[in-house]
C-alpha cells in the first residue's frame, strides 16, 4: 500500500484537511469551486485495506465535478476491528455531522466496493434510528454480497483484473469474524432497503462483483426505490479511479448529474 501511495501522488488541485474532532481520523477533500454541500465518502479495500491517494483523488475529482465538501473517515479495518466496528464509526461521523448542522443541505452519501456495502448498512442504521435521511447515494461497484452467491463471482473470474473470489472470501471471513456473512448489515443485498433516497450504482461489466450491482439493484426497485444502475461496458472494477481513462471523467460527471437533480429537487420540494 506505501509502495502503492508513492507512484500515485495527490493531484495539486486536491485540497486536504486533516479533522480530528470524529470518532476516528477523518480527511475534508475540496476543490477550488466548492458550494454549500456536503458528501460522506466511505473508501474501498475489501474491509482490510485503507484509504488511498487514488481515493483522495476520486474525491478530489468529485468535489470539483459536484462542487461538495467531502467528508472521508479512516474507519477501523479488519482482523484487528472486524463487524461492527466500521459501521459504529460511520454512524457516530454520520449523526455527528446532522448535529453540527441539522439543516445542512444537500448532503449525500457515497462509497466504493466495501466502502459501497458499508454506506448501505449505513442507510439501514439511518432508516431504523429515524435519523434524517440523505438525499441520496451515490456507489461504485459495492460489495453487497459477501457470501459471493452472485453468477458473476464464476463467470467473470478469468476477465477480472483486480478481484478475485478467494481473495474477497479471505476478506468477508475477517470482516464478519464469526457473524453471519447474510446479515443485512453485512451483505446489504439482503436487507429490506426500504424508505431509502435515490441511489446511483455504477459498475463495470468485467468485474466479478457486477451481479453484487444488479440483484441489489434489482431488489431496491422492487421495493419502490429510486436507483439507477449504470454499467459500464468492458470496464472494471472501480475503474473511476483510473485518471488515463477517459470514461472515468465520463462516469464522474454521471455521478455531478445526479447529484445535482437530487439536491435540485430536494430544493423544489421545500
Amino acid at each position: 500500500m506505501k509502495l502503492f501511495n508513492a507512484l500515485t501522488p495527490v493531484y495539486r488541485d486536491v485540497r486536504i484537511e486533516d479533522l480530528d474532532h470524529f470518532i476516528v481520523p477523518v480527511k475534508r477533500i475540496t476543490s477550488q469551486n466548492t458550494i454549500q454541500g456536503r458528501i460522506l465518502y466511505l473508501h474501498g479495500g475489501a474491509y482490510v485495506l485503507g484509504m488511498t491517494n487514488n481515493h483522495i483523488n476520486l474525491c478530489g475529482k468529485i468535489a470539483r465535478k459536484a462542487g461538495h465538501d467531502i467528508i472521508a473517515p479512516h474507519y477501523h479495518l479488519a482482523p484487528e476491528y472486524p463487524f461492527p466496528n466500521a459501521l459504529q464509526d460511520v454512524i457516530s461521523i454520520y449523526t455527528k455531522l446532522i448535529d453540527q448542522d441539522p439543516k445542512l443541505r444537500p448532503f449525500f452519501i457515497g462509497g466504493d466496493s466495501a466502502g459501497g456495502g458499508l454506506a448501505l448498512a449505513l442507510l439501514q442504521e439511518i432508516h431504523a434510528k429515524d435519523y434524517p435521511m440523505p438525499d441520496g447515494v451515490f456507489l461504485f461497484s459495492p460489495w453487497t454480497d459477501l457470501t459471493l452467491s452472485g453468477n458473476s463471482v464464476r463467470e467473470m473470474a478469468k476477465v477480472d483484473p483486480v478481484l478475485s473470489s478467494r481473495g474477497l472470501r479471505e476478506d468477508a471471513n475477517a470482516y464478519a469474524r464469526g457473524h453471519d456473512l447474510r446479515s443485512p448489515l453485512i451483505s446489504p443485498l439482503f436487507a429490506p432497503v426500504m424508505g431509502f433516497p435515490p441511489i446511483l450504482i455504477q459498475v463495470g461489466s468485467h468485474e466479478i462483483l457486477l451481479d453484487d450491482a444488479r440483484s441489489f439493484a434489482k431488489k431496491a426497485r422492487t421495493k419502490g426505490v429510486d436507483v439507477t444502475l449504470s454499467e459500464w461496458d468492458g470496464l472494471f472494477h472501480v475503474f473511476q479511479m483510473f485518471p488515463i481513462l477517459r470514461v472515468a471523467d465520463e462516469a464522474i460527471n454521471e455521478v455531478a448529474v445526479f447529484i445535482s437533480k437530487h439536491q435540485e429537487s430536494r430544493a423544489y420540494e421545500k
